[in-house]
């Protein structure tokens, strides 16, 4: 079972089911769907120094598929197992910030912990796209008859194949409640996976970089979509999603509270965070998770924008962030448990005792004052309308790597509103 997370805000969220343009260097993930702003392609330039490693094309080189669409779909499962070591990870970042050690033991990091679900890459990405600019609800339904279409009853957990899918016409697809787009978009990366751009292995086996150029060549995969797939399905554990709204606020507030300068908290009941921003995530993370990106959606008439290449997407050369607000939001799909709970509570940001070394813990990025930070969380945003620029996050979360994955996960619920 999965859960579906709407992220419209930086740390509010709706759980039920799936997350903004990013720097990542990373290594983390775990599936989630969350309702956000629709992302925007990066249009960085080519970094033509960067080149994948022959053992990656061998891994996405195209390869013919055999397999008869006519028999039930067994996927290929990306393995309930992590590739770093989490009590390494806590370690690590518990010896950076003290305040970390109090987060692992109070509040579980569940995108990494047991038990570990095992997940099907291909049917996440589709209900990812499917999910995209609609709300949770309308994609289920959308989500539903997409299966009917192929034959699957609603009891039935059965999931059209790619070959299935590609061989789909868009016409027919839009009358399930699919745009023009999203259908071109989904038969797209059925398409990828049937002749092997895309796989299980390149998707497990493969370096971030590999795997996000892999992605981003999908039409309908943005950068946001990539960062939140590596986090919450392939948890990957470096991975630091720079275009988050939500994130940068929570950093900001976080690095704020290491100062001693952190704004005391704007209550607000839990009754009145449930009507504005839909189910609360429960202590079993689960419900919906709303935050918010600054990208322009990536439907209607829109040329589609440019496919990145590698060279963009390394730390050395992170892109800016998008600087056109949107109001559509974005769906991503995730697994039930692994969404972060609420955390307003300001005690669990505060230093542990006198010995905290704040500029070591949160060092100031290059030209920036505390009150300048404080102006930043009380809405003079810097250029582009963002908290915190994708090099100023870079400086802030330098510490945490190379398990910024992880830090991000407790920066979310930080954000409140924006």
């Amino acid at each position: 079972m999965s859960t579906r997370i709407s992220l419209t805000r930086g740390a509010k969220r709706k759980v039920e089911g799936v997350i903004p343009t990013s720097s990542t260097s990373t290594s983390s993930s775990t599936p989630v769907k969350a309702r956000r702003k629709v992302e925007k392609k990066s249009t960085i330039p080519a970094d033509t120094s960067a080149s994948i490693p022959a053992s990656a094309a061998s891994r996405s080189s195209p390869k013919p598929s055999t397999a008869d669409d006519s028999l039930p779909y067994t996927p290929s499962l990306l393995p309930p197992t992590l590739k770093f070591s989490l009590p390494s990870a806590i370690e690590h970042l518990s010896n950076h910030d003290p305040r970390f050690k109090l987060m692992f033991s109070t509040i579980p990091c569940r995108p990494f912990h047991e038990p570990i679900e095992a997940v099907d890459p291909y049917r996440t990405l589709v209900v990812t796209i499917i999910g995209q600019q609609v709300s949770w609800m309308a994609a289920k339904a959308i989500t539903r008859r997409f299966r009917a279409h192929f034959g699957f009853e609603e009891d039935d957990q059965s999931f059209p194949t790619p070959m299935q899918v590609a061989k789909a016409e868009v016409i027919k697809l839009r009358e399930v409640g699919l745009s023009f787009r999203k259908a071109e978009y989904i038969i797209c990366l059925a398409e990828h996976f049937v002749d092997g751009r895309l796989s299980t292995e390149l998707l497990s086996e493969g370096s971030d970089e590999e795997i996000a150029k892999a992605l981003i060549a999908v039409r309908g995969i943005g950068q946001w979509t990539v960062d939140m797939f590596m986090i919450f399905s392939l948890r990957r554990p470096d991975v630091l999603p720079v275009g988050d709204l939500g994130v940068q606020k929570g950093l900001l507030r976080w690095a704020l509270a290491a100062h001693g300068a952190l704004p005391p908290t704007k209550s607000k009941t839990n009754e009145q965070t449930r009507k504005k921003y839909g189910l609360a995530v429960d202590e079993k993370g689960s419900g919906e998770l709303d935050t918010r990106i600054l990208t322009p959606p990536p439907e209607g008439d829109q040329p589609v924008p440019q496919t990145p290449q590698i060279g963009s997407l390394v730390t050395a050369h992170a892109p800016p962030t998008p600087v056109t607000p949107s109001s559509h939001d974005k769906i991503v799909q995730v697994p039930n448990n692994s969404l972060p709970p609420d955390m307003s509570d300001n005690r669990l940001l505060q230093p542990p005792d006198a010995s905290f070394d704040a500029h070591r813990c949160a060092p100031l990025p290059e030209g920036m004052t505390i009150e300048g930070l404080k102006s930043r969380l009380a809405g003079k945003k810097a250029k582009g309308g963002v908290y915190l620029t994708p090099k100023e996050m870079e400086t802030l979360t330098g510490g945490w790597r190379p398990y910024r994955s992880l830090g991000v996960y407790y920066t979310w619920p930080m954000g409140e509103d924006f």
